[in-house]
């Protein structure tokens, strides 16, 4: 066990390494300081340490010296990525408006119904030299862009420049890009197609068989079946409908719906099997892995298939060179190197997700498998050996490897995404047995139609009971009330309740050693020092409860979002999608308690208005209205969000102050704070037309849309504003406080 400890601790120390440099301002200087000393100091008591037989202080110093070394590699890694941009990078070219930039498409192009997204690799074959020549840019077609495009397409294109946006939350929207490189992105370019090819023929000839698989997935099963089927089998999730993914989401199953790590190992496990058989000779597992890269690249290289492809090509290495391998092992250096290839992707919420859930397969599933095999003897004392595995394999894929990956993955998910599914370990339960069959069964099927379309339509027919009842099980448990509730656990709890669970169990036997000798008193403290921790940065979260005010935004929506002493919400939110706006809403101040709330949301599009109210987010509302229209006509309040509108409950004053194109600015008055929300609408509309007194207002909340020099022009004559905001802030006793 103490041979495998050092490849787990090399990685740890890159790891924390490349945390640092994301973290800290340091020098690539300090980091060779660092390296040189580590390696220094390692090797010298390295050589003085081999003259001692037994574990001695100098083998120690080493073992500590060469970690200060893989630290420092790690570090100055991320460091060397974070030097300033070079001269013609895009994001220098940030908020202009950039005519005639030329590059060529590195990556399927994605097409959902309300867009169409290109990630474009800039040639710095610019015709003017002031045009930037480096890096990639996301091209966003929220019309039609009227050209189909695909790999390695060679296009002209014009646009304004925008940095990604950061909403601070658990899902970061630029750090998602940055993991691929994309630093801008342009929203609705001018864009057309130029003549020629660049990019990889190979990688090319392989999107076109995914497209030929997809089409022929979609013609062998029915809606919505299909769609599950093309996103299982080949990470295509652009057709499933908002409101099945929803559910997913909603019962913490949504990990099914694209290819995962999982359902990748089972495959090349049934492959893997028949090629022994094939060709049984000692080197024949390494016939698998062309067909490892290949599948990669086929579904489209998420972090979680990237995970399971590496560990796998590490496993068949393993298996041919007679070492069986520890998977912690190639867990841990499945990770190394996969940050070490892009640092970014230690804050990716995939490969999180996906590493911490293989982490708690490999540490707890085998485990809870001999508990419940000690259970099954105990309660059937007279059974078989043969029919004992037989229920503790069963039991283990149902139900002990979903809970094994959820023990540390739940607090990932509640800290992101600010909610805890309740059923999600029942839901998970009742799909299991169904997920082998949709994998296989529906890989047999496509191979099939391609040998004889009958017969593949045939096998699809057997197979498509299993994503039915997949998603009917799955819309089922979405439809319990309690089903989740809101969590505003943070990052720093969630990782401490990790690192608790972590120690608890590594060192169990410790433990379990100290209880038989009443030794408690280290636990305890451990206990009382963890229970301070989480209550003081709860506290320091919370304070004590005053008025709350968040506001935050992307790209293209402004949101503001309000929660008054008594617990009431109000929710102001401009440019929304519907599932941000059922986002928004299911964001509760008690973990389970339903609080009434008033909504005024203004949707991007109508059939997202549909969708929102079909969804039922809405039902429990006291107060909406959907772009400016109340939707309860028996409210006796205006009918629509004109100037002068107000709305007084629990101390809360909301009023319209003007209304300008279709945007509206608000006034929100709470507790001797009168703050006002411009929302694209310019100075003089509101003070010079709607009578609203600048002596009043106490903060001003400026988003992008809002012109600031203009606004700077017209307060240097009325108004002393100190604060301008660009990004999520909540107001408390009168403070600022930034998350």
């Amino acid at each position: 066990m103490k041979n495998n400890v050092g490849a787990v601790q090399a990685a740890v120390m890159l790891l924390l390494g490349i945390f640092a440099g994301l973290k800290l301002h340091v020098s690539l200087l300090l980091c060779c300081l660092l390296f040189g000393a580590g390696m220094a100091g390692g090797i010298f008591f390295y050589l003085r340490g081999k003259n001692f037989v037994l574990d001695q202080l100098p083998k120690r110093l080493s073992r500590y010296l060469f970690c200060l070394a893989l630290f420092a590699i790690g570090m100055g890694r991320t460091v060397m990525l974070n030097e300033p941009h070079p001269i013609g990078a895009a994001e220098n070219y940030a908020g202009q408006y950039i005519e005639g930039m030329t590059g060529y498409v590195v990556s399927l192009p994605v097409t959902t119904p309300s867009r169409t997204t290109l990630r474009v690799q800039l040639d710095g074959k610019q015709s003017d030299s002031n045009l930037p020549t480096k890096g990639k840019v996301l091209l966003v077609f929220y019309r039609d862009p009227k050209i189909d495009f695909h790999y390695g397409d060679r296009i002209l294109f014009s646009g304004t420049l925008v940095l990604p946006p950061d909403t601070g939350s658990g899902f970061s929207y630029r750090t998602y890009l940055e993991r691929d490189g994309i630093t801008c992105m342009i929203n609705n370019p001018q864009a057309e197609l130029l003549p020629g090819f660049s990019g990889s023929h190979i990688r090319a000839a392989i999107y076109r068989l995914r497209a030929a698989l997809v089409n022929r997935v979609y013609r062998l099963f029915p809606k919505p079946e299909s769609a599950l089927m093309a996103g299982i089998l080949l990470g295509d999730e652009t057709q499933i409908p908002s409101q099945i993914e929803r559910d997913f989401q909603k019962t913490g199953t949504a990990h099914i719906i694209a290819i995962s790590g999982s359902n990748f190992t089972l495959l090349l496990w049934v492959l893997l099997s028949i090629i022994r058989r094939v060709v049984p000779r000692w080197w024949s597992p390494l016939l698998i892995l062309p067909f490892i890269a290949f599948y990669t690249i086929l579904v489209g290289g998420n972090s979680a298939v990237i995970r399971a492809a590496i560990m796998c090509a590490l496993s068949v290495f393993g298996s041919v060179l007679g070492r069986t391998g520890y998977g912690v092992n190639n867990l841990a250096l499945t990770a190394a190197v996969m940050c070490l290839w892009k640092p970014v992707m230690l804050f990716d919420l995939g490969f999180q997700l996906s590493a911490m859930a293989t982490l708690g397969i490999l540490m707890f599933s085998e485990p809870l498998c001999g508990l419940a095999r000690t259970i099954f003897a105990k309660i059937f004392p007279k059974i078989s050996e043969e029919t004992l595995n037989v229920m503790v394999n069963l039991t283990n894929d149902l139900c002990l490897m979903s809970i094994s990956a959820q023990i540390f993955t739940m607090w990932i998910s509640a800290q992101a995404f600010g909610r805890i599914s309740l059923i999600s370990l029942p839901a998970n339960f009742l799909i299991a047995p169904f997920q082998s069959m949709i994998m296989l069964g529906g890989f047999a099927a496509l191979l099939l139609s391609f040998i004889f379309y009958p017969l593949g339509a045939a096998a699809a027919w057997l197979v498509w009971a299993a994503p039915a009842l997949t998603i009917r099980i799955v819309r089922f448990c979405a439809a319990v009330r309690w089903g989740s509730v809101y969590s505003d656990l943070s990052p720093l709890q969630a990782w401490l309740v990790m690192a608790l669970i972590l120690f608890l169990w590594l060192g169990r036997h410790v433990i379990a050693d100290s209880i038989r000798r009443r030794n408690y008193q280290p636990y305890a403290a451990l206990l009382l020092l963890f229970t301070a921790v989480m209550v003081w940065t709860n506290a320091a979260a919370r304070l004590d409860r005053k008025t709350e005010i968040e506001f935050y935004q992307t790209s293209s929506t402004q949101t503001l979002r309000i929660c008054s002493p008594e617990n009431r919400l109000f929710v102001i939110g401009d440019g929304l999608t519907n599932y941000a706006a059922q986002d928004i809403l299911g964001k509760q101040m008690l973990p389970i308690q339903k609080i009434p709330a008033a909504a005024f949301l203004d949707l991007s599009e109508e059939w997202m208005t549909r969708e929102f109210l079909a969804s039922g987010a809405a039902d429990e509302l006291s107060l909406y209205y959907l772009n400016g229209e109340s939707r309860r006509p028996g409210e006796k309040i205006p009918e629509e969000l004109s100037a002068g509108f107000r709305f007084t409950a629990d101390g809360i004053i909301l009023r319209v102050a003007a209304s300008f194109l279709g945007k509206r600015a608000w006034l929100v008055e709470s507790e001797g704070i009168t703050l006002l929300f411009p929302n694209g609408v310019p100075p003089e509309r509101i003070f010079l037309r709607s009578g609203a007194d600048e002596r009043d207002i106490s903060l001003v909340i400026f988003g992008r849309r809002d012109d600031q020099s203009r606004w700077k022009n017209h307060s240097c004559q009325f108004l002393d504003l100190s604060k301008s905001v660009n990004s999520t802030l909540v107001l408390k006793k009168g403070n600022i406080f930034y998350r």
